[in-house]
């Protein structure tokens, strides 16, 4: 079973529930009695909406016979903010029907009410949602439902990455007028689209992200949907366990929310849990309910796919009749599917580019109404121009004094420049202190250490020297000398450290020089890391060197270069940092840093790479 197909069909998030929440069961009687008793249209436009919403995931055809009366409704009272939801909802209802040709215009027509200003007046806006006193920030925000809507469409057509720029939209608008709901729906759709792309890890990252803000906001229309959502991440993962009890959380929530969509798909997922362990019996059952639920919802796809699973359980339990009846069963829904999906995607691909059309047309009558602007203009300028002429005239010379003040102020401007980018070279410096103290302290401490075992040394000479111990006396002046070459390699290292953060603080001749990449890489590395440790105590990494001897020095600019080294160090060191922060099991952070062979193409090669 294709998880992308089923993400498509099933688990991509859903808009109606987004715009309008699910009621619970025991409230559907009341809306139905509303509905009849309704003494204005106020109350019957509202009623339908909550009906059309709340039938979404559990009787399509109803929800579309609600959906479509409020849409008539709406245009007969001139509501059109309702309208716009009205027509978002339609639109989905048809994107499930796979007609994403009208899906995608409905989704337009829901677009040109909502980012026009016109309606901002003698609207009716429910006394229960945010920014009901603000009309133009409520309609503002109805458009994340729209950015929402067109990720689903795009979805639904296989254009994944394209889908994840429209639910990001969707969380820009979210995040500016702190929507916390819009979070839980944008965060689930783009971590299910990452989980086809078999990204697992930003999937699962965006997945808790959903979770934690529908338990935090109280909004659990689609908690069942993230659950099945993590748990086939952990299935794909082989951790068995965590997708059981994911599954199983996802079951259960569903079918309190009365969302036959989602509980069906829940069951096709335990069912492809129960395959994986070798449990043919609970596969069977579980295909099963998934099947029954799939009739309910007269969803097609849903009953190929627990069809499918069936005629597989049955095959695996030795009942080859069984197996051909539901693999029969699902061939046919398959090819029906097939065949109408050929027919809406050319439509869809039609629509498309007629509204590309649309869009060019508009474009060159806009182009036109501006040249005709423009030449009215212009003649009205002929008629301005020998008084301007005069004015510009009277005017020259004091512009000629503004140009060289100006003058003066770019001169004076490109000098602070220049400082402000030697500050930032010992900003950066400064930011290293802790690391540099660090390397230097370790020869600091050889050339000590050394320095008080020769004069240990020298007074054991002095003594041989008095009893004539010759042979004691060059041991002993050997190892002096040992110490001191020892002595003078630590200096030389200390003397190099000093000189190479001089040279990164310096403006440089700008000129390339031969160059050791391994030790100038070697050496940003070390002091990154102390540099870091010393302003967060509680920072640790692993540290990985992989450098190709036969480099040699390469001709560069070692201030450059050195600072573009450290930048990228710093925030591979950042990058895992947060990354540990996030609480992954068994998540150790670790920093690579790989150097190659320059190539003829490719230059020097190297990568830092945050683990």
């Amino acid at each position: 079973m294709s998880k992308k197909y089923l993400a498509i069909s099933i688990t991509v998030l859903l808009l109606a529930t987004r715009l309008f929440g699910q009621s619970p069961p025991k409230e559907l009687d009341s809306l139905h009695q509303a509905l009849a008793n309704a003494k204005d249209d106020t109350v019957r436009m509202v009623t339908l909406q909550n009906l059309g919403g709340y039938y979404a995931e559990s009787n399509r055809d109803s929800a579309m016979y609600f959906t479509e009366a409020g849409i008539l409704l709406t245009e007969k009272m001139n509501q059109q903010l309702f309208l716009a939801e009205f027509l978002l909802l339609k639109s989905y209802l048809v994107q499930k029907q796979y007609n994403l040709a009208l899906s995608l215009k409905l989704c337009n027509q829901a677009m040109a009410i909502l980012t026009s200003k016109k309606y901002d007046k003698d609207e009716y806006i429910r006394p229960n949602v945010p920014f009901r006193n603000n009309p133009e920030k409520y309609r503002y925000s109805q458009l994340s439902g729209v950015y929402h809507q067109m990720g689903n469409i795009q979805s639904s057509a296989g254009n994944q990455e394209k889908a994840i720029e429209y639910y990001q939209k969707e969380i820009r608008i979210s995040d500016e007028l702190n929507s916390k709901d819009g979070l839980v729906t944008s965060n689930m759709n783009i971590g299910s689209t990452y989980a086809d792309l078999g990204q697992l890890d930003s999937a699962f990252i965006y997945s808790q992200r959903a979770l934690a803000n529908a338990r935090n906001t109280g909004y659990l229309s689609y908690a069942g949907f993230i659950m099945e959502d993590i748990g086939l991440i952990f299935l794909k993962k082989n951790q068995l366990d965590s997708a059981r009890f994911y599954f199983g959380e996802s079951a259960r929530i569903n079918q309190e929310q009365n969302n036959l969509a989602g509980e069906s798909s829940s069951h096709n997922s335990l069912a492809r849990y129960y395959e994986k362990t070798g449990k043919p019996d609970s596969m069977l059952l579980h295909a099963s309910l998934a099947l029954d639920l799939g009739n309910q919802l007269k969803s097609a796809r849903a009953r190929e796919i627990s069809s499918g699973q069936v005629a597989n359980a049955w095959k695996w339990l030795g009942k080859p009749d069984s197996a051909l009846k539901y693999l029969t069963l699902s061939k046919n829904i398959g090819d029906s599917l097939y065949t109408d999906r050929i027919k809406k995607t050319a439509l869809f691909q039609n629509y498309q580019f007629e509204e590309q059309l649309r869009l060019e047309k508009t474009a060159q009558e806009s182009v036109a109404a501006r040249n005709k602007a423009r030449t009215i203009a212009l003649f009205t300028g002929l008629g301005l121009l020998a008084v301007l002429a005069l004015v510009f005239y009277r005017n020259f010379r004091q512009r000629q004094k503004s140009y060289r003040k100006l003058e003066k102020t770019l001169s004076d401007l490109k000098s602070t420049q220049a400082q402000l980018i030697q500050s930032e070279k010992m900003a950066s410096l400064g930011e290293l202190t802790a690391g540099i103290a660090h390397e230097i302290q370790n020869p600091l401490n050889f050339v000590n250490n050394f320095s008080e075992v020769n004069s240990e040394l020298i007074s054991e000479l002095v003594d041989e020297v008095d009893k004539g111990n010759t042979a004691e006396v060059l041991n002993i002046a050997q190892d002096i000398r040992n110490n001191s070459e020892k002595i003078n390699h630590h200096g030389k290292r200390a003397d190099a450290i000093v000189k190479g953060m001089l040279q990164h603080s310096s403006s440089g001749s700008g000129k390339k020089e031969p160059t050791d990449i391994n030790a100038l890489c070697d050496e940003y590395l070390r002091l990154a890391y102390h540099g870091l440790r010393a302003k967060d105590k509680s920072f640790n990494a692993t540290m990985k060197t992989d450098f190709d001897a036969a480099i040699g020095k390469v001709n560069i600019i070692p201030q450059d270069l050195g600072r573009v080294v450290l930048n990228l160090i710093t925030n591979a060191f950042y990058a895992v940092q947060q990354k540990k922060k996030t609480g992954i099991a068994d998540y150790e952070p670790t920093v690579d840093i790989v150097n190659s062979s320059p190539s003829p193409r490719r230059g020097v090669g190297g990568l830092y790479n945050g683990q």
